[in-house]
């Protein structure tokens, strides 16, 4: 996972969040534990920025974290919008209770209504004891709702409702149950589209839709590079135990200028591969991976050129930089969906396909959340 700071309160003195505890066993493997409260209090929530776009996101979440108005994040993958949300539950008078994060797009459709509202013994084949859902684990606190456009449409009605009346059923039973639960949602998926489509409720949109916050691109927050890199060394050093490199001028200059299709994840990735590489020695241009030593920035920056290439050579490195960054880029922006992104590229769905295999590219890769 990676980190953020930030020009948080005067008494968070951590950088780095932890992960979410270890996976415990209730009765299936799936099962994703609460983020406690003792957790949230000992390592508080940092997201680092300076730009004036994360500044302004920054007081927007202040202004709306300790209330109970339901908010939606969106933004691209690796910008940081599940660390907005663990900001907003610090700060809120809800930082006592359980945090419960859910991945909508990683669980099956066939299991979705079981994982948010539990069930009774016997609900259906192989239901042998009773299951809390995800609502009552997170009953009094929070919930995040990753990847919700990702929700099927019948669990969507059934939320609603939650979110009208705070009433739900386990699968199962014919009992209502009530909860008290601040629900946050987010989306690297354009949600209007989904409603305009067909494949997300409007109803629900506006009822997610009170407080909307946009976690920016890390293209668009440039400024925030150095403080972002040194940032990494020094946290990723610490974690592999080893002193903390230098970054070459050379390097530095490669990685001011490259353009992150994958966001903040993608720059501590990079940072990460050239700190393993660099063994005992400063991180110079060799460490780092030929798709960010060669791609152009598409803000008209430079390609980075090696000398000793001759044209076709350079051409075609710098054409297969740019191919890669290009389809990542329409992916992201399409959630993943081929079709959408062929559509969006002007390339037939066959030629995309084509491209994707060349060079291996994992269209569900781009379904995932930040």
């Amino acid at each position: 996972m990676y980190a953020m700071s930030t020009s948080s309160p005067p008494d968070s003195t951590s950088e780095v969040f932890q992960d979410f505890h270890s996976r415990q066993a209730l009765d299936e493997p799936s099962w994703t534990p609460p983020v406690s409260a003792a957790a949230l209090h000992h390592t508080p929530v940092r997201f680092i920025g300076r730009d004036p776009k994360v500044l302004e996101l920054l007081e927007l979440v202040n202004q709306v974290a300790d209330t109970t108005a339901t908010v939606l994040i969106t933004g691209e993958s690796g910008t940081g919008k599940e660390l907005i949300a663990r900001l907003i539950c610090e700060r809120s008078s809800r930082n006592k209770q359980n945090l419960v994060p859910v991945n909508c797009g990683a669980i099956p459709e066939s299991l979705q209504e079981s994982e948010f509202f539990g069930h009774v013994k016997g609900a259906f084949t192989g239901a042998n004891r009773r299951k809390i859902g995800k609502l009552e684990l997170a009953n009094n606190g929070t919930i995040f709702l990753d990847e919700i456009g990702e929700m099927s449409r019948s669990l969507q009605v059934a939320l609603l409702r939650t979110l009208q009346s705070g009433e739900y059923s386990p699968v199962g039973s014919a009992e209502p149950r009530f909860c008290d639960v601040r629900v946050i949602a987010a989306a690297n998926r354009n949600l209007l589209d989904l409603v305009d489509s067909g494949e997300f409720r409007q109803d629900l949109y506006y009822r997610l839709n009170i407080i909307h916050l946009e976690t920016p691109p890390l293209r668009e927050r440039r400024s925030d590079l150095p403080l972002l890199c040194d940032h990494f060394l020094r946290s990723l050093s610490e974690e592999h135990q080893k002193r903390t490199p230098e970054l070459k001028h050379e390097a530095r200059e490669i990685l001011y200028r490259y353009g992150y299709p994958g966001n903040v994840r993608e720059l501590e990735n990079v940072i990460r591969r050239a700190l393993i590489l660099c063994g005992s020695s400063d991180i110079g241009p060799e460490h780092l991976s030929p798709e960010v030593r060669g791609t152009a920035v598409s803000n008209g920056a430079t390609v980075d050129v090696d000398m000793e290439e001759d044209f076709q050579t350079a051409k075609a490195r710098t054409v297969e930089s740019f191919e890669r960054a290009y389809l990542a880029n329409v992916l992201r922006k399409s959630g993943g969906i081929v079709s959408r992104a062929s559509e969006r590229s002007g390339l037939s769905e066959r030629n995309f396909h084509e491209k994707l295999k060349r060079y291996s590219i994992n269209a569900r890769a781009y379904r995932a959340s930040a």
